[in-house]
């Protein structure tokens, strides 16, 4: 089973993004910020990432950026 990482400030956003994945069998975990979704990664083997570029503080294409200079993170 496949992890998917869920980032978005907006808890709606997650909720809903997650009822569309839920059939799919695969399971989800989420962040509500950019440096949340950093420190996931750190504990978790993620396979995919649906990632809101419009957050306060750390924007989705800052977070995508930090992702891929790490070399565990960077062919996700």
């Amino acid at each position: 089973m496949s992890t998917i990482l869920l980032v978005d400030d907006r808890a709606e956003n997650i909720r809903a993004l997650d009822a569309v994945l839920e059939p799919l069998g695969h399971r989800t975990v989420t962040a509500g910020s950019g440096e949340e979704a950093l420190t996931r990664l750190l504990k978790e083997d993620i396979a995919l990432i649906l990632l809101d570029v419009m957050m306060p503080e750390m924007d989705g294409f800052e977070t995508a950026e930090l992702i891929k200079q790490r070399d565990k993170t960077r062919d996700i």
